[in-house]
């Protein structure tokens, strides 16, 4: 490594010896040198996207799928504006990004150039660092730090901006393999016994839990401490599979209203959050989420913990924090145990037989047409190949969704955040973590069209997504919210929610890209269709007609 290496070169060195593979981006000019030499590093390639948006969409579901850190390149000014709104959602989910965009030359910033701007300014709500690299020989440093400040817990997005002078300047500084912050910390033992003292009495506790579950490995441990205490496990902010889907105690998944999740909770005098936020909410109530309940909360992000809510703080690794407190109230309850085991099988009845009712409600309507969403998901879910990985945007159909779908830890991915308009472009992320295996793309037709041009990246670089679209003509989720505010109200419009006049031709979209694709309005077709599609092995894009009935 000479002097003659460019600031590029060493960019791409730098994200060589992190191991790093991709590059999702749509290419602009400032970052043409960084572009132009990723052709000389072997090992690393660009995967084009036709929408900033888009790029960062897969990235997402790349790094979630990986394990890793997904790296995005975006054009400057109005293309780090396009890709804001999923950096948001990356930001609020704590998905690992490394987001480079080009800047003007540093000698001519002063004159206001075309496209040019603040861009740690744009950035720096929406990430946990921002940073304009100020001279060619920190850039193999300052990457490294921005992969190390995105992969450690609270993870997150991270944007370097890096002016074009700088990307062509000569720079001899080395590029090493970045640091990790280790994280599987054991909590102070204050706060476990604390935490005994909280939950040991409770009359009905309760379990919520998040993606922190995953990212620490304690699926195994949540079910044994629901099954110790007899409490049932609620979805928080998980946006990947957090229980186990044979867990008897397993429940639903909070509603993002707060007047909804504190129905559903209304049973329950104790509870133990863990891995997630207490609560993320689009309509909070007043006053703590949880109102005066006994809480103990679990995780390793001290802004999230205890901060809407008065709780019992264990901080530490989610595993290890769980182990240590079911030694603790093993130890502490054995009186109790019988009185738990009894809970335990209460709990466990009233979870089956609500799920009964609920899969007897979808049977009612089995065969009407449009089909419902219960019935075209059904005919997914039994179409499935055992290990295929899935990138979900259902919105308004999760909880149908989450009844017939039945995948474990690491193979299903959901948006995060609360921003639609991810699932189409995630799926190819997740593609490319796990390219030898089938991929589905399960997304809503109003959310497919924020970044349907993920259809094109994935003909161009033949990638074997397969996408389902359940196409009810609608933004039915607007039309639920509507509902839930003002009530049913015979012959009044949902303004701006009808996705018609004229309708949406997903075949033809998706031909126009290089995608085939067909049109499904008998339930009994989506089997054989999503399984010869799977068996030819190119991306392919199924249009399921399905009813958008809000009533």
């Amino acid at each position: 490594m000479g002097d003659a290496r460019s600031g590029a070169d060493a960019f791409l060195d730098q994200l060589g010896a992190a191991g790093v593979r991709w590059i999702f981006g749509n290419p602009g000019t400032t970052e043409q040198a960084v572009i132009d030499k990723i052709q000389d590093h072997e090992g690393i390639a660009l995967v084009v996207a036709l929408h900033e948006g888009v790029a960062v969409a897969a990235a997402d579901g790349y790094a979630r799928a990986s394990g890793g850190v997904g790296v995005v390149e975006v054009h400057a000014g109005p293309g780090l504006g396009n890709a804001l709104g999923t950096l948001y959602n990356a930001r609020m989910g704590g998905t690992p990004l490394l987001v480079y965009v080009g800047q003007s030359e540093q000698s001519r910033i002063h004159t206001e150039p075309t496209l040019s701007g603040d861009f740690t300014a744009y950035a720096s709500p929406w990430v946990k660092w921002a940073y304009e690299i100020r001279s060619a020989e920190e850039i193999p440093q300052v990457v490294r730090r921005a992969l190390k400040v995105a992969d450690t817990p609270p993870r997150g997005p991270v944007v370097l901006s890096l002016p074009f002078d700088l990307s062509t300047a000569p720079c001899a500084a080395p590029a090493l393999p970045p640091s990790r912050v280790p994280t599987a910390v054991r909590p102070d033992p204050k706060a476990i016994e604390d935490a005994v003292r909280l939950l040991v009495d409770a009359k009905a506790p309760a379990l919520i839990v998040g993606d922190g579950v995953v990212a620490s490995g304690a699926i195994a441990e949540v079910g044994a401490l629901a099954r110790l205490l007899g409490a049932p496990v609620f979805g928080g902010s998980m946006s990947e599979v957090c229980v186990d889907p044979d867990e008897p105690l397993r429940a639903a998944r909070l509603p993002f209203e707060g007047a909804a999740a504190e129905r559903l909770l209304a049973p329950y005098d104790a509870v133990v959050a863990v891995g997630t936020k207490v609560l993320a909410q689009i309509f909070p109530l007043a006053g703590p989420p949880l109102g005066g309940r006994r809480v103990v909360h679990i995780g390793l992000d001290p802004w999230e913990l205890a901060k809407n809510q008065p709780s019992a703080v264990v901080f530490g690794d989610e595993r290890l924090a769980i182990v240590d407190l079911l030694a603790a109230l093993q130890a502490a309850g054995s009186q109790r145990a019988r009185g738990w085991g009894e809970r335990r099988a209460r709990v466990a009845a009233d979870l089956e037989s609500a799920r009964e009712r609920a899969l007897a409600a979808d049977r009612a309507r089995w065969d009407a047409s449009p089909m419902t969403p219960a019935r075209a998901l059904a005919e997914v879910a039994a179409a499935l190949p055992a290990n295929v990985y899935l990138a979900d945007e259902t919105i308004s159909s999760y909880g149908v969704a989450a009844r017939y779908l039945r995948l474990p830890a690491g193979h299903w991915f959901r948006g995060r955040g609360g921003g639609v308009g991810i699932g189409m472009a995630m799926a190819l992320g997740v593609q490319l973590a796990h390219p030898d295996a089938p991929v589905l793309g399960i997304v809503a037709d109003g959310s497919a069209m924020y970044s349907l041009t993920a259809l094109w990246t994935g003909a161009h670089h033949d990638l074997p997504v397969v996408w389902a679209i359940l196409n009810n003509k609608s933004y039915r989720l607007l039309k639920q919210n509507t509902i839930g505010y003002r009530g049913a109200v015979p012959g009044r419009a949902f303004v701006g929610a009808d996705l018609t006049d004229p309708d949406i031709d997903f075949v033809a979209l998706a031909k126009g890209m290089g995608v085939e694709g067909c049109r499904i309005g008998d339930p009994a077709a989506i089997g054989p269709a999503l399984r010869a599609a799977f068996d030819a092995r190119r991306p392919a894009l199924l249009d399921l007609v399905v009813s958008g009935d809000v009533s």
